[in-house]
């Protein structure tokens, strides 16, 4: 078995669990693959290129921080259709398979004792005077001004009239990213195995806009334009920002891509809800 591993070395203790992820891989007959830029401080570990080469050669990935880790490692994962197994080192971890003190667990890796979820993607394309350019979004999409501006937004669905609305900037989420962003500008938690994309308006100037959820199968087209001067960013998973012109578009369907995540338990997503966001604020 050939296990990619990405791990988030920033985190506090990352290079220490890593290590032990590492030696437990190895003495369970796995051949272990991490990008050439790490590989030098791991024994007996496959150097690799590029991340998209580890995809290509690798069974699963094993990502080792916190959700952004996952999303990071989503990115390569989904093109190759690989799984990932998430050990979370960091706060909440809502994507992970496991945590920091169940390291015994990746013994069920290699006997097959776990189970693999298919966790709905995003499709993003930017319309404008430099073409098109796609990207790809495991939890949202953030269309947002600079600087706290309020601007005026368009949202279009299947090629309706456009529905506008002004706020500080609005969000297009996958149920996974229901959890993340979203949440904060008071949007609903959807359960993850659902298939649907959900629009929640960030500070909006009005006491009747609220969240809404579209099917997957629909088309949602956002414009910005406003009377007030700032530019405009497009946000893909807590990347760095890409301003968009005044005049481009930008569409969002369902993505032909999903992410595989492996799940070492029976904890269902309530369970982790429960957990992780309830027992908090208790």
């Amino acid at each position: 078995m050939k296990i990619a591993v990405i791990p988030n070395l920033s985190k506090r203790d990352a290079a220490e669990f890593t290590a032990c992820i590492v030696a437990l891989l190895q003495q369970n007959g796995a051949q272990v693959l991490m990008h050439t830029a790490l590989s030098d401080a791991y024994d007996g570990v496959v150097a690799c290129a590029s991340h998209e080469d580890m995809a290509r050669r690798c069974d699963a990935f094993i990502a080792v921080g916190g959700d952004g880790t996952i999303i990071h490692t989503a990115r390569h994962a989904s093109r190759a259709g690989k799984p990932i197994l998430g050990v979370n080192l960091g706060r909440l971890g809502f994507l992970a398979g496991m945590e920091r003190d169940e390291l015994y667990l990746l013994r069920k890796l290699f006997d097959g004792s776990y189970t693999v979820e298919n966790r709905m993607m995003l499709e993003i394309t930017v319309h404008g005077a430099q073409g098109e350019r796609t990207y790809c979004a495991l939890n949202d999409a953030v269309v947002s001004g600079a600087q706290s501006k309020i601007f005026d937004f368009g949202l279009s669905v299947e090629g309706s009239a456009m529905y506008r609305f002004r706020a500080d900037g609005l969000i297009l989420a996958t149920p996974t990213g229901s959890t993340a962003y979203s949440l904060s500008a008071g949007g609903p938690v959807l359960d993850p195995q659902m298939d649907c994309i959900l629009f929640t308006p960030i500070c909006p100037h009005s006491l009747f806009n609220r969240s809404t959820v579209f099917s997957a199968d629909k088309h949602l087209t956002v414009s910005a334009d406003s009377e007030y001067s700032g530019d405009v960013y497009l946000t893909v998973d807590g990347d760095a920002p890409i301003r968009i012109a005044r005049s481009d578009t930008i569409s969002v369907c369902k993505s032909a891509r999903s992410t595989l995540l492996i799940k070492m338990d029976n904890r269902n997503f309530y369970d982790i809800v429960n957990r992780k966001i309830l027992h908090s604020m208790g």
